[in-house]
């Protein structure tokens, strides 16, 4: 149920090494100090105490790449060092590379170096097969043949028995950062080699049974460990643990319950964190308690969507990405200013001697209550001319950290959200496809058909579980009109055009909004809201919806708006369409569309055709629907085109109309062929399906005795 693809993120190289003090995690190091910069500089390593190691002949063989696959099993650990920290790079820059790095024999070395002892060029190793499988996912079934997880799972069962023995105070000692290191990238590989494989999601589910409540323990005490090792282990056991009871029966209800303790009374811990920990959470309780579980971690999911992705991006995130560009162009002034004859011995000599001035300048923490080109200006006031470049530099670098913490944060955040609607989507779906599993009588082995008598047939009423029940009572639908319809009003396209810096973030509403409507479509499926406002709202905000969908022509979000369109005209006619050209259009869109939205709107029109104001376009919906009932077209279409007929063109007012496209004689002949077409396709469609095409059937044949009858 909790199962969803992860954001897979990329490893890149800390350059300066794991032992540097103040060292960030090494993420996504987006400083100017990465692996480029530095190799071109001759570095290769680092001494313990973070002296950086120079070596000018290894840097210049980076010229022929493939030279790098010699170096690897040298017996100099600066050189294995410096090879793995470019070929872990080269594996997201240099397709022609890869193509060599993934011949068996490459691989096979490689893998033998997944235990290195040196702990930097281990997590090299492990970040260089972690790239790999983000770039190449086929690649997966490949390393999981050539035993790439026995020394992975080696490394994640030893360091996680490794960390669970420290305390607070141990984990600052360097052994224990060291193994924190190497789990972040063993357990995000891992997590890669699950999601893609399912030979790798066995293999690792029967390893992990024995360290599976030392990670609930780890989790429980999740403030004592690197931040990113939590967050990646969560990750992994979202997957993990999915639909995997022989696995989770292995955790006990006051483990559970610990942990969920953990989460619900925290003030201070990440959403996200809090968002996987919950998918964790109900994967192993839907074995206890499933409905208990959904109701508590709800408001942890609820919260998520407090956060508003479009206010905030417009807002704090573009003040702090042109806070720091403002900062830049300063600089940038500042340098195109400096006369052409200095040189970088007068700077270092004024800065020697000014060099107490200089400390108590660049130690001066930010004023951010004011604007940041106010804050240069008045740095550059303050500072003598000598270092006036420096504090500028070292102010680009501070705006460009702080923008990068909160385009970091921002995104934490609309993940977390991301992952609580797409939770809610896979809990209302499963609970949807919960069904009697009842004899299917059209499975009979023989080819006889199965024939339903007339007055046999009902129309089933939809009974809402407890689950949905207990959904709908939640504010979710109002969550969800609201952040749907902060997207919609914001111009996303020219926000990213204008700001080509925040594209990926631009990319991320997207997909939060396309998930969004996934969640929003089934719920209207479940229930459509009896106040006629809401319905109006509902409405207003899909129509505008699918108009901006139509636009970029995303399939996606035009099927599951179409769709949900209709569920409200379902539930209230009087809602919708109002006028002859609005339908009319819709006749001309159906005819264009694809299968999956063409029965929605066939469903729609079959609702909007009875309308007084569609009389003068009868004919046209008549011939479009007739059309429709063609044997190599799904069953779905079939089977609303009837219905639609017969709303439509049942009253005698009509007759005119029939009698004009001769519908009778063309229904008719259909007659046989949707009968035939049961009989093909019995085996093929489920259940639900075939019992409402033969529903038509039968309506089809009461249909043309109805209509002769008529005067």
């Amino acid at each position: 149920m909790g199962k969803f693809t992860s954001s897979k993120k990329t490893y890149r190289v800390d350059p300066l090494g794991l032992n540097m003090p103040n060292s960030d995690n090494n993420e996504e190091m987006n400083t100017p100090d990465n692996l480029s910069s530095i190799v071109a500089g001759g570095v290769v390593g680092a001494t313990p105490d973070g002296n950086l190691i120079m070596n000018e002949d290894l840097s210049q063989s980076i010229t022929d790449p493939i030279k790098l696959l010699d170096l690897i099993s040298s017996s100099d650990t600066v050189e294995r060092d410096f090879a793995y920290r470019t070929i872990s790079e080269f594996v997201l820059e240099n397709e022609s590379f890869t193509q060599e790095l993934i011949k068996p024999e490459n691989l096979r070395k490689i893998i033998t170096h997944l235990v290195e002892p040196d702990v930097q060029i281990r997590v090299s190793v492990i970040g260089t097969f972690r790239n790999l499988t983000v770039v190449k996912e086929d690649i997966c079934e490949t390393l999981i043949g050539l035993d790439i997880l026995t020394p992975l799972l080696s490394n994640f069962v030893q360091g996680i028995s490794f960390i669970k023995t420290l305390n607070e105070k141990d984990m600052k000692q360097s052994k224990s950062i060291e193994t924190q290191h190497v789990l972040i990238q063993t357990v995000a590989l891992i997590n890669n080699l699950c999601e893609i494989s399912e030979q790798g999601f066995s293999i690792v589910s029967k390893e992990c049974k024995s360290i599976l409540t030392t990670l609930f323990q780890v989790l429980i005490n999740n403030n004592i460990f690197m931040p990113e090792l939590i967050m990646n282990i969560s990750e992994f056991l979202t997957v993990v643990t999915d639909d995997n009871n022989e696995l989770n029966a292995t955790i006990n209800n006051e483990l559970m319950l610990q942990l969920f303790n953990v989460v619900k009374d925290s003030t201070s811990m990440n959403i996200r964190l809090k968002t996987l920990i919950s998918t964790i959470i109900l994967n192993i309780g839907q074995l206890y308690n499933k409905e208990l579980v959904i109701q508590n971690i709800t408001p942890i999911l609820l919260s998520t969507l407090q956060f508003s992705s479009v206010v905030t991006l417009q807002s704090e995130l573009l003040v702090s990405l042109n806070g720091a560009k403002d900062a830049k162009i300063k600089y940038d002034q500042l340098v195109a200013e400096q006369p052409e004859n200095s040189n970088d011995n007068d700077d270092k000599m004024g800065m020697d001697e000014n060099n107490e001035e200089n400390n108590n300048n660049t130690a001066e923490p930010i004023d951010e209550s004011k604007p940041i080109t106010s804050t240069v200006d008045e740095t550059v006031k303050k500072t003598p001319k000598n270092i006036i470049k420096n504090a500028a530099a070292d102010l680009v670098q501070e705006c460009e950290k702080q923008f990068k913490i909160k385009n970091d944060q921002w995104k934490d955040s609309l993940l977390a959200q991301q992952s609580a609607i797409e939770l809610f989507v896979n809990i209302l779906s499963d609970d949807q496809q919960q069904q009697p599993e009842d004899s299917n009588p059209y499975e009979d082995d023989d080819d006889k058909f199965l024939d339903i008598e007339d007055g046999e047939t009902e129309q089933s009423q939809q009974v809402l579980s407890n689950i949905s029940k207990f959904i709908i009572s939640t504010p979710l639908y109002q969550n969800l009109i609201e952040l749907l319809n902060s997207i919609v009003n914001f111009d996303l396209t020219e926000f990213g055009n204008l700001y080509v810096e925040l594209l990926p973030n631009v990319s991320s509403i997207k997909t939060l909004q396309k998930r969004a409507m996934t969640c929003l479509s089934n719920l209207l499926i479940t229930f459509i809201p009896k106040e006629e406002n809401i319905q109006k709202i509902l409405w207003d905000l899909l129509m505008k919806t699918a108009h901006q969908s139509f636009t970029t022509s995303d399939i996606d979000i035009i099927e599951m708006t179409t769709s949900s369109l209709w569920s409200i005209m379902r539930t209230n006619s009087n809602i919708g369409f109002t006028t002859e050209m609005e339908i009319k259009n819709l006749v001309e869109l159906a005819i264009k569309s694809p299968n999956s939205i063409k029965t929605n709107l066939i469903g729609i029109i079959g609702i909007a055709g009875q309308k007084p104001y569609c009389q003068n376009i009868l004919k046209e919906i008549a011939i479009f629907l007739m059309q429709c009932l063609n044997k190599d077209l799904p069953a779905d279409i079939i089977s609303e085109s009837l219905n639609s007929i017969f709303d439509i063109f049942a009253e005698p007012n009509v007759n005119s109309v029939v009698k004009e496209v001769s519908m009778i004689q063309h229904l008719e002949a259909f007659t046989p062929v949707i009968r035939n077409k049961i009989k093909t396709d019995k085996k093929k469609l489920d259940r639900a399906l075939l019992d409402r095409l033969d529903e038509s059937r039968i309506n089809l044949s009461r249909f043309i005795t109805y209509k002769k009858s008529q005067k």
